[in-house]
């Protein structure tokens, strides 16, 4: 529900953007904001939640994220939106690597690419909703000011449905004092990053995951804008978006049980490559059917990378350490988006917007041939 309330904007939010006066440029910098509290916060927020337990975590997280669309629906200047971004990326740190650790406990360790691709469908079906339901709603109300009011009370039900349906949970963290957990976890930060990268199978996923989120998390901020400067309305941009959540959402349970057979490296190593030939063949699009095509088969790529890059990196820990293995993951991720967006801010501020997807097929391709070089890590 969570994940439906935040998708539903997604399809016009760039452009409520452009009406307040922030530029292209500028655009991908406001959601840089976002992106660089994750580099950092998932790593701390994984980490916390095996000391502390995920439920408190995955609660506040799950409040701060439902808070969020409300900010947008009274922004009236550029200020609100980066207090909005701010709020939304404490909000997912907090509640991502905790529930992606919950998830992970519940299988044994050699069906935990399994695990991964449940959880990711989880948010994904409610993802592939939730753009087309926000694409037409744009249609129909004279300002985006209302469906952002709708997307934060569909964002709310998770608060509730989260506190019913955990309320005999038990925590599995140790408890303890906050700010002395707080203070030995950075005291032992150096330690722990050298035990967990001593492992090829951290490297290699680390890798894996930085280099999908370096390409695709510009897909949400600069595709609505390029399909406008196509002449494409909300609705096209919306359907653009379903389709790649869809691919994501019927990929995910199956590309888990597949890689659970035929090892993790064959799967991210086509997934990159055959993101080369649809990054660049964007540009190039002249048909809606083509635009649409296209996403979807950027759905298809990220399955093939993000969560089987997850499963490389839990596959080879304890079940002690995926807290903090999910934190490592969301933290190299969350830094490959903020990078990634950076540099397709600083593209488009002197050329034209294809050039960001010429640049993300020059990118996908120099990762694939890194990965392929790195194929004994991904042995545990």
């Amino acid at each position: 529900m969570v994940q439906f309330g935040e998708t539903i904007p997604q399809s016009f939010q760039p452009l409520f953007f452009a009406e307040l006066g922030i530029s292209t440029a500028i655009i991908g910098l406001v959601y840089n904001i976002r992106n660089i509290e994750q580099s950092v916060l998932r790593l701390v927020a994984g980490s916390l939640s095996d000391v502390f337990g995920r439920k408190k975590l995955i609660m506040i997280g799950l409040i701060l994220v439902s808070s969020v669309p409300f900010i947008y629906a009274i922004s009236m200047d550029t200020w609100l939106p980066m207090v909005a971004m701010i709020v939304s990326g404490i909000g997912l740190s907090l509640f991502f690597p905790p529930s992606e650790a919950y998830a992970s406990s519940l299988y044994p360790p050699e069906r935990v690419g399994e695990a991964m691709g449940q959880y990711h469908m989880s948010w994904a079906i409610s993802a592939v909703i939730g753009p087309s339901v926000g694409g037409f709603l744009a249609l129909w109300y004279p300002s985006y000011r209302y469906i952002f009011v709708v997307a934060g009370l569909i964002s709310m039900a998770a608060v509730f449905l989260f506190a019913f349906l955990t309320r005999g949970d038990h925590e599995n963290g140790s408890g303890g004092d906050v700010g002395m957990a707080t203070k030995k976890l950075f005291s032992d930060f150096p330690a722990t990053m050298k035990r967990l990268f001593k492992k090829k199978p951290v490297v290699v996923g680390s890798a894996a995951v930085f280099a999908h989120a370096f390409c695709h998390w510009g897909v949400p901020t600069f595709v609505p804008i390029f399909a406008m400067k196509l002449g494409y309305n909300e609705a096209v941009i919306g359907l653009a978006l379903t389709a790649n959540a869809l691919m994501i959402a019927l990929s995910l349970p199956v590309v888990g049980r597949i890689s659970d057979k035929v090892g993790r490296f064959a799967p991210i190593a086509v997934g990159l490559l055959v993101s080369v030939a649809v990054f660049a063949m964007m540009p190039s699009v002249n048909a809606e059917w083509m635009f649409i095509g296209l996403m979807a088969l950027l759905g298809i790529c990220a399955v093939l990378e993000f969560p089987i890059s997850q499963a490389v990196m839990m596959e080879s820990l304890p079940i002690a350490d995926r807290g903090s293995a999910t934190g490592v993951w969301g933290m190299m991720m969350s830094l490959g988006g903020t990078l990634g967006v950076f540099a397709m801010s600083a593209i488009v501020a002197f050329a034209p917007i294809e050039w960001i997807f010429y640049f993300a097929a020059a990118f996908s391709l120099v990762a694939g041939l890194v990965l392929v070089a790195m194929k004994g890590y991904f042995k545990p």
